[in-house]
C-alpha cells in the first residue's frame, strides 16, 4: 500500500511527477505509461504517438517533441488551411514566443490542434493527470479493444463482461477494504470471474487469488491481477 500523495503523475516547473510505484522505471518506461493514461482520457486529435515516449527526455519533453513536429507540419500546410482561427494563432505565437504564462486566453477552443494541444497541456505551469481516473479508461478502453465481438457494460466501479466476468481497476492498492468492496458486490451479483487489477509493478507481479467463503452455492473467483500499463492488445483481457 503507498501513500495517494504520492502518486502524482505529470509535470510540473521543477519537472516530472511520478508515483512511487513507478519511480525506479527508466525514463522510456515512466514515458510510455504516462502517455498511455494521457491518451485513453483525451479525443483522438489529442491523442499521441508512442513512438514520442521513446525519445522525450521527461514527461514534458513528450508534448514538447509533438508541438515541435506538429509546427514542421503546419508550416508546410498552413497555406492549405481552409479557415483561419486567430485564437489558435494567438496561442500557437505565445507558445513559440515562450510568453503562454502572460497571455489573457478567452473562454473557448481553438480549432488548430496543435493550438488545441498547447492550451490542453502548457496553459498551466503543471500538467496532472488523476491516476485513478486514467487507469480506469486505459483498462476499460483496452478490455473493449480486446474483447469485440462481447457486451462490454460499466457497473458503477467496475467493468463487466457479457453479464459473466468483473474487473475492477484501481490505482492505489488497499487490498483488505478492495477485497471487502469485491465480496460486496459479488454478493448480490452472478459472476463466473471477479478480478481487482491494480497498475503491476515491482512490488506486484503475479496474480494472487482469493479464497473466501461467501455463501454454499457461491463459485466466483476472485483474483487480484498485475496489469500491465502498455499499448499492446492481446486476446484476453
Amino acid at each position: 500500500m503507498y501513500e495517494k500523495g504520492l502518486s502524482m503523475f505529470g509535470f510540473n516547473a521543477k519537472g516530472d511527477l511520478v508515483p512511487v510505484i513507478f519511480k525506479d522505471l527508466k525514463q522510456e518506461y515512466i514515458n510510455d505509461i504516462f502517455l498511455n493514461l494521457y491518451n485513453a482520457l483525451v479525443d483522438n486529435d489529442l491523442k499521441v504517438s508512442y513512438f514520442y515516449a521513446k525519445k522525450a527526455s521527461s514527461i514534458r519533453n513528450i508534448f514538447e517533441l509533438k508541438i515541435q513536429s506538429m509546427c514542421k507540419s503546419f508550416a508546410i500546410k498552413r497555406t492549405k488551411i481552409k479557415y483561419f482561427c486567430p485564437y489558435s494563432h494567438k496561442i500557437i505565437k505565445a507558445f513559440m514566443e515562450g510568453s503562454l504564462a502572460q497571455l489573457n486566453l478567452d473562454d473557448k477552443s481553438p480549432k488548430y490542434t496543435m493550438a488545441k494541444m498547447i492550451q490542453h497541456v502548457f496553459l498551466s505551469s503543471e500538467f496532472i493527470l488523476n491516476p485513478q481516473v486514467g487507469f480506469e479508461s486505459f483498462v476499460y478502453e483496452k478490455i473493449c479493444r480486446s474483447n469485440v465481438k462481447a457486451k462490454v457494460d460499466i457497473w458503477g466501479k467496475m467493468i463487466v463482461i457479457d453479464n459473466k466476468m468483473a474487473i475492477m481497476p484501481l490505482f492505489y492498492d488497499d487490498n483488505k477494504k478492495d477485497i471487502e468492496m469485491a465480496l460486496s458486490f459479488i454478493r448480490e451479483n452472478s459472476f463466473e470471474r471477479f478480478y481487482i487489477v491494480y497498475p503491476r509493478n515491482k512490488n506486484f507481479t503475479q496474480h494472487k487469488e482469493i479464497r473466501h467463503i461467501l455463501c454454499e452455492n457461491n463459485k466466483t473467483l476472485l483474483k487480484l491481477v498485475p496489469y500491465t500499463i502498455n499499448n499492446q492488445i492481446l486476446r484476453r483481457c
